[in-house]
């Protein structure tokens, strides 16, 4: 089987980022599933590699596209450049180096030289863009950068568990104002679309929870109601509103594919708890691929070798993987002319329905 080129960014030099790069790749078995690009410094890689006492290896090469299999490989980002290494410390040179890191990896992500992009943690107070504007993540700036002007959205994953998001981080009192027809149907249709390209599920069921606790809210009845009537009649298999606290407290969970949240702690909230710290950040949306690991710089552990498992950053190797063969599996199969002339002349209704929802992805 081919193996996949995935990107890998060096994240927060004061944090976990190497480490979990390292530990994670000391397991030769890794190297039977993906070629690894580690977009970042081979002098801090080097430094953190010392100061843990890993035995993890990589070669430096000049680009992508003369990464080796088999081995873990290294674009140098910074030349000669050093970068000072303060573990446990948010520092603004830190971040610029992320920054730099990140913006290297998505330039070769969006030429097609790697197939996905995997992150690790970096802290956003401490990126100052160029541009001035605010850096509000990595997920907005990946929007942003090689989006092609289409929308992002937050799939928080753990097994068979799929959280997203009907709305970004917000105060409390600014959720009801972002939770509209457009928008809810604009993200209900994204999660199907992407449940079927990218996870290869043929007919998938979606759970929307209620804005209010008791699922009888002004914001129930006039627009999320309304908007999962619709959407269900056009193909796609979304059902609710539930309540979020008898929702997951029941397992009900377990019977679907996928769950679309109100809100960012309704949502992540529960994830959390279900997950236990070994679920995985997937960008949904976009036509690039990138995973992340679940998980914040935790510098409270950086350089200590006290990482006790490396598993969410294993899984977001594995979800990267899997998604990128999944997406070149469904479109090989999409590409049949007969069924195209069979719709053409056919008044298969649900077909057309269902043909429309995936094209406005």
């Amino acid at each position: 089987m081919e193996r996949i080129k995935i990107g890998i960014t060096q994240g927060d030099i004061n944090g976990i980022g190497y480490e979990l790069i390292l530990n994670t790749f000391a397991a030769e078995e890794m190297f039977s599933i993906c070629t690894p690009v580690i977009y970042g410094s081979p002098k801090v890689a080097t430094y953190h590699r010392k100061t843990l006492g890993s035995e993890t290896s990589f070669q430096v090469v000049e680009s992508a596209e003369m990464a080796k299999d088999g081995h873990l490989n290294m674009v140098n980002c910074f030349g000669e450049d050093e970068q000072k290494i303060e573990f446990g410390q948010a520092t603004e040179e830190a971040g610029q180096a992320a920054l730099t890191s990140l913006d290297k990896a998505l330039m070769d992500l969006r030429d097609g030289k790697i197939a996905a992009l995997v992150t690790t943690p970096l802290n956003n107070a401490t990126i100052k863009r160029v541009d001035g504007k605010a850096f509000k993540g990595q997920t907005t700036y990946i929007e942003e950068m090689v989006g092609e002007g289409q929308k992002a959205i937050k799939l928080f994953i753990a097994d068979r568990l799929r959280i997203a998001l009907a709305t970004d981080k917000m105060p409390v009192s600014e959720i009801p104002a972002h939770i509209t027809k457009n928008s809810l149907a604009e993200r209900l249709v994204m999660l199907h679309n992407t449940l079927k390209r990218d996870f290869f599920i043929d007919n998938p069921r979606i759970a929307v929870l209620a804005l209010n606790p008791h699922a009888d809210g002004k914001e129930e009845q006039e627009i999320i109601v309304p908007i999962i009537d619709e959407l269900f009649k056009r193909g796609v298999r979304c059902v609710g509103p539930y309540a979020a606290d008898e929702f997951f407290g029941t397992g009900n969970h377990n019977h679907f594919d996928a769950v679309l949240a109100m809100y960012y702690d309704q949502g992540v909230s529960a994830f959390k708890s279900i997950a236990q710290n070994e679920g995985i950040n997937y960008t949904a949306g976009l036509p690039v691929l990138r995973t992340a690991p679940a998980i914040g710089v935790s510098y409270d552990l950086a350089g200590k070798n006290l990482l006790e498992d490396e598993q969410p950053f294993r899984q977001a190797i594995y979800t990267a993987v899997d998604v990128a063969r999944n997406r070149v599996r469904f479109d090989k199969e999409r590409v049949n002319p007969l069924q195209k002339q069979y719709v053409a002349k056919r008044d298969d209704s649900d077909k057309l329905k269902l043909d429309q929802v995936e094209e406005e992805n």
